[in-house]
């Protein structure tokens, strides 16, 4: 298993743990995190790297959680 799948199932096991962290982010910081995931998706996509794109799309969509649920 190369090192991108290995991050993939490590990012999609540790999800929660992920989310609560970044909910106590400053919205700012989120959405520059949110800024340079979608800049990396863009050149991943345009590169063909299938994998990268998938973990990259696991990053916002997490990030956007953690956005979302903020208190």
């Amino acid at each position: 298993m190369n090192n991108t799948k290995i991050k993939m199932k490590e990012t999609i096991e540790n999800a929660a743990i992920f989310i609560e962290q970044m909910k106590s982010m400053d919205d700012r910081k989120l959405g520059k995190h949110l800024d340079l995931f979608r800049q990396q998706m863009d050149k991943a996509y345009q590169q063909g790297n299938k994998t990268a794109f998938e973990l990259l799309s696991e990053y916002e969509k997490q990030t956007i959680i953690a956005r979302a649920n903020k208190d």
